[in-house]
């Protein structure tokens, strides 16, 4: 005698709602990783060129340059190095808008222009 099983049927499935994000969402592309690249090694070039340019004043400045020497080296990294560094240091936190590193970066920026423009007209 052969017992027959009854399986109770499954309940039938809906298509559960949409929920629908508060905020639209963004894409952002970065470009082609070749382009990509390049930048950051010019970058990296850049950052590299400024701090051995800076070394080099300030080893000028050590073996018996003046002041001056050594406020240009400082005004050259306040132009060049610093404000790369203010970009890609403060991208990566959140919490600090564009705007704040831009104005950071420029300010760096500005300061370094009136050292190196002081240092320029106090040898005249």
């Amino acid at each position: 005698m052969r017992a027959t099983h009854h399986l109770p049927s499954l309940p039938t499935i809906t298509a559960l709602p949409t929920v629908t994000s508060p905020l639209p969402l963004q894409t952002t592309t970065g470009g082609s990783p070749t382009v990509v690249l390049l930048v950051f090694a010019a970058l990296f070039v850049a950052t590299l060129l400024s701090m051995y340019l800076a070394l080099r004043l300030y080893r000028g400045y050590r073996t018996g340059g003046g002041r001056g020497t050594l406020l240009l080296g400082v005004g050259l990294v306040l132009v060049t190095t610093v404000p790369l560094l203010v970009r890609l240091a403060l991208s990566n936190v959140p919490a600090v808008p564009p705007t704040t590193r831009s104005i950071v970066a420029t300010a760096s920026q500005l300061v370094g222009l009136l050292v190196v423009l002081g240092v320029i007209h106090d040898r005249r």
